[in-house]
């Protein structure tokens, strides 16, 4: 049935186009606070008083489906004859099932890799019927159109034995690997060359999802449009296939250990290819997917801290899993028993990519996770207040002088304090959403972060893994000139990472659009998870801002 105040008004089956029309909607902004909207237009006339950016109102009408004929004839976008046909998996909905509800409203503008995860939530779900709305794609140019898509073999040898898969896998090994980890970026120990490379020449679904990386970093730095795009593209769904199938098959038998380090590394690329393209991953798939194949692991005793392969993709992606509910507690999924099991079983690399010391990672990876459980109600006000506060005195009381480090450079100290104040600015925000970015223990969580990070040289590895408590103490920064530090070293992490994500510098245009927008006399704070926030999706997308 659809919802109150929304009529659906005709099912044309011929062109498969759903016309949607809805009556009275309030504005983005006004649902995201919760309050009554005048649905004034163009602005709404509250936002305006109030001084924020009024965030407008749903399409009247959204093409849903894929029209078979006129202007989007053709268009090539994945689609249910893409997906395998496989029957139901064992997967648990709340772990897999990242379908958006047949009568879900979709308000906000599809991000780059919105067709796609789209497809691999289709995939990962094991259903051969689509439910997800699939946004038509404009025709590409002609010159687009020109070249024939590869034809993917099925088999490692004859996929290896292609120039074309020799030409991506020297970039992914020579450009992409280097950058990825701190110091050690460009020695044969570097994990993403000697874990996957070395699994992705015996396994293709591996195999498919480097190559589809590769395609796209390529693509996009010398300009080909084609590759960056449709070869890409191929290669991704063809790794979302096999990681499909390699899910299913733990349902039934119990997989090998390099069976299971695969499905975590073909996430884990996945991730690296959200990141590069658009520093989103749609409904949150790959993680909660992720999380859905660690359960089974433990389950089956078969992760332990001598895998160190295994330990390696985990720890990365329970450190995504906390950058991601730093946007929104309820998306967080793994748990704090995974997170210490991390902590414990690790060794160095885990700094080495993530930047983020471990005792910290496990006090802002609980303290996130009391959000969650009282978000969910799980958790009275009093509770979850006790527990930030012992959060915020752990983290307040850590002393980073006191540990040791992936290595005697000094600069570590620095790259600890920006992570202890960033996850302390993350815990005081949980504790008053609404408090004044001009707050004193806010301002001082602010300069503390960009007094460390000024240590931190361009030409220095390290500058790399410091995006997030850039972007945290950007959030709250007031200041012109210190806005204007915080663009200008994320600029410096983009040219020398070679990778574009640009979530991060977007968001906080927003946010300090948002409150050069106040009038003088309003302090109210504008939270730069408001940002990343759709109310009309039933499963919120990641933002990996990292």
């Amino acid at each position: 049935m659809p919802r109150a105040g929304r009529t659906v008004t005709t099912h044309n089956v011929c062109d498969n186009l759903i016309l949607i029309t809805c009556t009275g909607a309030a504005c983005l902004t006004c649902r995201q606070k919760c309050r009554k909207c005048d649905r004034g237009r163009p602005s709404c006339q509250r936002c305006v008083s109030k001084g924020l950016v009024c965030g407008g109102y749903p399409e009247r009408f959204r093409f849903c489906g894929i029209a078979s004929r006129g202007k989007w004839k053709g268009a090539r976008i994945p689609t249910n004859s893409r997906i395998s046909t496989g029957g139901q998996s064992g997967i648990s909905d709340a772990a897999l099932d990242t379908q958006v509800p047949p009568t879900q409203e979709v308000t906000e503008t599809p991000h780059p890799n919105l067709e796609s995860d789209q497809a691999s939530a289709a995939v990962l779900s094991g259903s051969p019927k689509t439910t997800a709305r699939e946004t038509p794609v404009p025709e590409k140019p002609a010159e687009a159109h020109s070249r024939p898509l590869p034809k993917l073999p099925d088999d490692v040898a004859t996929l290896l034995s292609s120039p074309d898969t020799a030409r991506l896998l020297s970039h992914y090994d020579d450009v992409i690997c280097p950058h990825q980890i701190a110091e050690v970026g460009d020695d044969a120990e570097n994990p993403y060359r000697a874990y996957i490379l070395p699994l992705a020449r015996r396994k293709i679904g591996l195999l498919y999802a480097v190559l589809g990386l590769s395609a796209s970093h390529l693509g996009r730095e010398i300009g080909d449009e084609f590759l960056h795009e449709a070869t890409a593209v191929e290669y991704r769904m063809k790794a979302i296939r096999a990681l499909s199938e390699e899910i299913r098959k733990s349902q039934r038998t119990s997989l090998l250990e390099d069976e299971q380090d695969t499905v975590l590394a073909i996430i884990q690329v996945l991730l690296l290819h959200d990141i590069s393209e658009s520093g989103v991953s749609s409904h949150g798939i790959h993680i909660t997917g992720a999380m859905s194949v660690c359960k089974q692991l433990l389950i089956a005793e078969g992760l332990h801290g001598r895998r160190q392969r295994a330990m390696f993709f985990l720890g990365n992606l329970a450190w995504l899993d906390i950058i991601r509910a730093s946007a929104g507690p309820e998306r967080m999924c793994f748990s704090q028993d995974i997170r210490e099991l991390v902590a414990c079983a690790s060794d160095r690399k885990f700094e080495l990519v993530n930047g983020c010391p471990r005792e910290v990672f496990l006090v802002i990876g609980a303290a996130l996770e009391k959000a969650k459980e009282h978000t969910l109600g799980w958790l009275t006000w009093d509770e979850y207040q006790i527990a930030l506060l012992l959060a915020k005195h752990k983290l307040y009381a850590w002393d980073p002088k006191r540990r040791e480090y992936p290595s005697h450079d000094p600069l570590w100290l620095f790259i600890a304090e920006a992570f202890q104040f960033a996850c302390i600015l993350r815990i005081l925000r949980l504790l008053d959403p609404s408090k004044p970015a001009s707050s004193s223990d806010i301002q001082e969580c602010v300069r503390k972060i960009l007094d460390a990070t000024a240590i931190i040289a361009p030409e220095s590895s390290l500058l790399e893994i410091l995006v997030f408590p850039l972007f945290m103490a950007g959030s709250d920064c007031i200041s012109r000139h210190s806005q204007y530090y915080v663009l200008t070293r994320l600029r410096e992490v983009e040219r020398r990472s070679e990778f574009r994500n640009p979530v991060p510098a977007d968001i906080l245009r927003k946010v300090w659009d948002a409150r050069a927008a106040q009038a003088e006399d309003d302090y109210t704070n504008i939270s730069w998870t408001a940002f990343t926030h759709s109310p009309g999706l039933a499963r919120q997308h990641d933002y990996l801002i990292i």
